[in-house]
């Protein structure tokens, strides 16, 4: 969906804040009871678990409480492939409540590491429709996390997250939205890792001074494509050895020195030259006629 389709993202309404109600709370504590059910009688436990869940919107309540949201991830991890997909069925049409919500996103991510994207194409449906500041959202970044990490290559989600990264420049820096871009280093497709190190590139040695960017560089040190690893490594090797030295006693851009250093040995070496010829004080010109002066 075209960004100015999406659904404007309102940070002062909060779908996840829910009243729970005792007959919830008895309910969560009656299925962590059977869930926890072990021997001879654990079959029977768990057939009764999975009545209680198909009760009329038992799974959504359970969701958006704290006792309810763990069950209903315990659930999860343990019922049949066809129970699982009704489970996560029940929270069609409030992905981005879920998202919101300080438990229920819990069970969203569950239901994305549980279950594969075509047994569930309403999540990123969900989620494509609204704004793309979820990216940067407390529980959204989560999300979209877990996304990647279970993508497999899944085109929706793949173009979901080729939109995500038109806004990179933001993300890196953001509290948030950093993790989302690491992930996307880590999981995402080769032209997606592409994409975030030139950017970094740009402005490389400020984004490595950013308490939030220089986890994205790190990040891309370690899991960029192998040219663009080598492109950043270059990239740092050539400033002047004054400005390296201040990186590395930088409280955020000594993270990247210690990562640069584990790309090889031959880099840590460079490094370390680098650092020392920074220390070394400037020949004065006059120091060579003086010596002369004295010597005769």
């Amino acid at each position: 969906a075209a960004g100015s389709e999406r659904r404007k993202y309102d940070s002062r309404r909060d779908g996840g804040i829910r009243q729970v109600s005792s007959v919830d709370s008895e309910l969560a504590a009656q299925l962590q009871r059977l869930l926890s059910t072990k021997g001879e009688h654990a079959k029977e436990a768990m057939a009764s678990v999975v009545a209680l869940l198909r009760g009329p919107d038992t799974v959504r309540r359970l969701s958006f409480t704290p006792a309810g949201c763990r069950v209903v991830q315990a659930a999860l991890d343990v019922v049949d492939q066809q129970t699982a997909v009704e489970i996560a069925y029940s929270l069609r049409g409030s992905v981005i409540d879920t998202i919101k919500s300080p438990h229920a996103n819990y069970v969203l991510q569950k239901i994305i590491k549980v279950l594969a994207f075509d047994e569930i194409p309403f999540v990123v449906e969900e989620v494509s429709e609204a704004s793309l500041d979820y990216a940067r959202h407390e529980y959204g970044c989560r999300v979209y996390c877990r996304m990647l990490e279970n993508a497999s290559g899944n085109a929706p989600t793949m173009q979901l997250i080729d939109e995500v990264l038109s806004e990179i420049g933001e993300l890196i820096r953001h509290t948030y939205g950093h993790h989302v871009v690491e992930c996307a280093l880590e999981h995402g497709l080769p032209h997606q890792k592409a994409q975030i190190v030139h950017v970094l590139r740009q402005d490389l040695m400020k984004c490595s001074r950013n308490r939030n960017a220089v986890h994205v560089v790190e990040k891309a040190l370690e899991w960029g494509n192998p040219a663009d690893r080598q492109a950043l490594v270059e990239d740092f090797l050539r400033q002047p050895a004054e400005q390296f030295a201040q990186l590395s006693r930088n409280q955020f851009g000594s993270i990247v020195v210690r990562a640069l250093q584990r790309n090889s040995e031959q880099v840590a070496g460079q490094i370390q030259n680098l650092v020392k010829s920074s220390l070394q004080p400037p020949r004065s010109r006059g120091a060579g006629r003086h010596t002369r002066e004295v010597r005769a």
